[in-house]
């Protein structure tokens, strides 16, 4: 097993971001590949930290890529034209250095809480790139997230990235799904304590309706935590390779 933790600068970012890599020791040329996607206030080590990783890895001998995308809501922001940066440079750069497939039927991408919100985005607005997505609790409606008395990011701060009601309105999943017509299989779970379980009903019903055929939801228990989120990532990635 290839654990590997790359820092390189970013001509998109003008800074240095991290990335840590899973490799199984198949010694694929091309291996289907798991872009993984941290949470607020995460980082690249988000979930090595809180699942084992390389067990997935090895199990389903898949290449896992955890980048880290701070705290930007994997948008384009003015202060952080992360989207940009993702779709022009780190996929690029990391599909050149590393033995990953670029065909789109072995790319899925997956995510928890801001990283579900991200790994939802990106999958809708890139139906070229990714066959399959999977959310974990995440951000289903960011303006109620934003208001939320429970919403762990300050206003301020998430005023900074989506800074007017049109790109508020521009950034909801499901004007984005509606706009895009993405053709993903898509799977989402929230746990019944969760803070957004309301909005993640809400989405669900959404998909159930406008991806009929391609949309799993997987009811399960738990909050708004890593708890839950360890419990089902393994359920995840089975459902990933089906």
């Amino acid at each position: 097993m290839v654990l590997m933790n790359l820092n390189y600068r970013t001509n998109y970012l003008h800074t240095y971001f991290k990335t840590t890599v899973v490799l199984p020791d198949t010694n694929e040329p091309a291996y289907t590949t798991v872009w993984l996607l941290h949470g607020y206030t995460g980082d690249d080590s988000a979930w090595i930290r809180h699942v084992n990783v390389e067990k997935l890895a090895r199990q389903h001998n898949v290449a896992i890529v955890m980048p880290e995308a701070r705290n930007s809501f994997y948008s384009d922001s003015n202060f952080i034209p992360y989207y940009s940066y993702f779709i022009n440079e780190f996929i690029p750069k990391m599909q050149h250095i590393l033995p990953i497939s670029k065909e789109r039927d072995k790319n899925y991408i997956v995510g928890s809480s801001m990283g579900g919100y991200g790994a939802l985005r990106i999958a809708f607005l890139n139906n070229d790139l990714f066959s399959k997505v999977a959310a974990l609790s995440p951000i289903t409606d960011i303006e109620h997230f934003r208001d939320n008395p429970k919403s762990p990011m300050p206003k301020i701060t998430f005023d900074s990235i989506f800074d007017s009601p049109e790109k508020l309105a521009k950034n909801q999943l499901t004007n984005i799904y509606n706009n895009r017509q993405p053709k993903q299989q898509i799977l989402t779970l929230c746990g019944d304590s969760d803070f957004m379980h309301e909005d993640n009903v809400m989405f669900k019903n959404f998909l159930s309706i406008h991806a009929k055929g391609r949309y799993t939801w997987m009811p399960v228990k738990g909050d708004h935590s890593w708890n839950t989120w360890s419990q089902n990532i393994e359920q995840v990635f089975d459902w990933l390779e089906k």
